[in-house]
């Protein structure tokens, strides 16, 4: 009897958990959302933020580049020619303009202008010529030729810068028969500034070791520019100076892009 009674016990709860579960759904119930696969394509990229306290450059073109030396064609090389050539002439001309005062006081001849063009006292050629003769004079020996060369030191001075300018006298005809590389001509006029304002110096200072007697800047140079040699000399020498600057400068070669 209790057998029984159990296994009606065993039922009832069996028939509550079938009556509690859910009916299951058939297979062709299911409903399937499709697949969605999105792509994302990545690029790379870099930037830099510049400096806020660095200046802004110009912007680099293809007008700035200029070919290697494997690149050059024959129409670059005839432009860089036409350019030496061009600024040879200019070269050319202020030399043979600074070089010729001397040459002409060398020769006793001189040009009547506005301002003292052909020296006189800073005659470097001839005063060195002179002092060669003077000590082949004395049989180059003998201590007359002491105060000799002392009073030459300024021609020597002169001479150098004078040896200068005429560097830039063959490089200005170099760069006439088409040289290709560009010429440069500002180390040789800076010499010859040198040289010419340590003349200046010389009389400024005045040193009778030198046979220069000591000169007032503003009466002697400035009023008196007009008749002054040493006036010309020092314009002549800024003049070059200026012209050998620009035609350097005009006539760079530049290879890549700038920068």
């Amino acid at each position: 009897m209790a057998d029984e009674r159990l296994k009606n016990k065993n039922r009832n709860v069996d028939d509550a958990g079938i009556r509690l579960a859910p009916t299951p759904i058939r297979n062709s119930d299911y409903h399937v959302l499709p697949s969605i696969r999105q792509e994302y394509v990545l690029e790379p990229s870099l930037h830099i933020d510049e400096p806020k306290d660095s200046p802004s450059g110009e912007i680099s073109t293809a007008d700035d580049f200029q070919p290697k030396v494997r690149d050059k064609s024959k129409k670059w090389k005839r432009q860089k020619r036409g350019k030496n050539i061009v600024f040879g002439a200019i070269m050319l001309a202020i030399s043979v303009i600074v070089l010729l005062p001397y040459i002409l006081a060398a020769a006793g001849q001189n040009i009547n202008l506005p301002f003292k063009y052909v020296p006189n006292e800073l005659n470097a050629i001839g005063n060195l010529i002179e002092a060669f003769k003077t000590t082949a004079s004395y049989g180059w020996k003998g201590p007359e030729l002491k105060a000799v060369w002392l009073g030459a030191v300024p021609s020597l001075v002169l001479i150098l810068g004078i040896i200068f300018l005429l560097f830039n006298l063959i490089k200005s005809f170099c760069a006439l028969l088409g040289a290709v590389k560009p010429v440069k001509y500002i180390v040789n006029a800076i010499v010859y500034l040198v040289c010419v304002l340590t003349i200046l110096v010389f009389y400024l200072i005045g040193i009778g070791a030198f046979g220069i007697n000591q000169i007032n800047f503003v009466n002697d140079f400035i009023k008196a520019y007009s008749t002054s040699e040493l006036f010309s000399l020092v314009i002549f020498a800024f003049g070059n100076l200026l012209v050998s600057l620009l035609c350097t400068l005009l006539n760079k070669d530049k290879l890549g892009y700038i920068k």
